[in-house]
């Protein structure tokens, strides 16, 4: 598929997550002690779009779509707040069917050594090895993102694994949708909202404030699409340089971006009522998720020291 046409499908995925999810985005509001909870129409209706499956081969019962238009329903999944695990099943549908396996049916999440895994409903875990299984008896009663959430497992994450190389790109791309829609509702809030006597966008300070934050989640954006669409290439070399990039550039878009929202919404956007909460809370969570901007920092810095200073350059212009 030519670079035009991946675009116009990517967009077309886009369309059809927001015109299926959007109504039921008004159930992620709510205290934010209070779990985000979807309903079963919910996830008939992430079933129904084909989102679970949608990058897993046609031959093994999949939407065999292209990893940039995964990326694509992914950001849209984002720009929702969506709390349910659809960009989990699909990666990790697609992860399980890159090595010869069945992905099972319903919700799956991601579990690694070292961290709490959220546990919706119904959902299986999978684990580095790839691995489908069913969560362990017992949660902890935490949340994440409005999830209840398991204790942390076992043991330690001290390296990337395929399955947290896969979900970091993916996060990126969630927070690089969230962010966006976070600055979009700012904008349009600062539009009409009035403060001596004209609209609060009239202001300098808020243009430039606004301008700078939507610099950076475009340019981090740009960056999350591309280390999807390469994951095919990059989980079959020698390191996770675009995935790390990415998490890294999200993870300090997406703060910057959810500070600037907060600030100019005033206390209105800590209200349970304003649906900024869910795009923010979301961003915050999923900055953490499957290692944060530090994390990865330390990982990508170390992989450009191995490859030695004359790898640098290409490793920047050819990704």
């Amino acid at each position: 598929m030519t670079g035009a046409n991946a675009d116009m499908a990517g967009s077309a995925f886009a369309d059809a997550v927001r015109q299926a999810l959007t109504p039921h985005a008004t159930a992620y509001d709510g205290p934010a002690d209070r779990a985000l909870a979807w309903s079963d129409v919910h996830w008939q209706a992430v079933t129904a779009l084909g989102l679970p499956k949608l990058l897993v081969p046609e031959a093994q019962g999949g939407a065999g779509a292209a990893l940039a238009e995964g990326a694509a329903a992914i950001e849209a999944l984002g720009a929702l707040g969506d709390p349910s695990p659809a960009a989990d099943t699909a990666v990790l549908s697609w992860l399980l069917a890159r090595q010869g396996a069945e992905a099972p049916d319903g919700p799956l999440v991601p579990a690694e050594p070292g961290c709490r895994v959220p546990w919706p409903e119904d959902a299986r875990a999978v684990d580095p090895a790839g691995n489908a299984a069913a969560p362990p008896d017992g949660q902890g009663g935490i949340l994440l993102n409005g999830v209840p959430a398991s204790p942390a497992l076992p043991g330690a994450i001290d390296e990337f694994t395929p399955l947290r190389q896969a979900m970091a790109a993916a996060r990126a791309v969630q927070i690089a949708g969230a962010a966006g829609a976070a600055l979009e509702m700012t904008a349009d809030y600062v539009r009409e909202r009035r403060q001596f006597g004209r609209p609060l966008a009239r202001f300098q300070a808020v243009q430039q404030h606004i301008a700078v934050a939507a610099a950076e989640v475009a340019a981090a954006a740009q960056m999350a699409r591309a280390a999807f669409a390469a994951l095919d290439r990059e989980l079959d070399g020698d390191g996770p340089f675009l995935a790390a990039a990415a998490k890294v550039a999200t993870g300090r878009a997406g703060t910057l971006a959810a500070k600037a929202a907060h600030q100019f919404h005033g206390a209105m956007g800590y209200t349970a009522e304003y649906p900024l909460h869910r795009l923010t809370r979301a961003i915050w969570q999923w900055r953490e998720d499957c290692g944060n901007e530090d994390w990865w920092s330390r990982r990508l810095g170390a992989q450009v020291c191995r490859a030695g200073a004359d790898a640098l350059w290409p490793t920047l212009a050819g990704g």
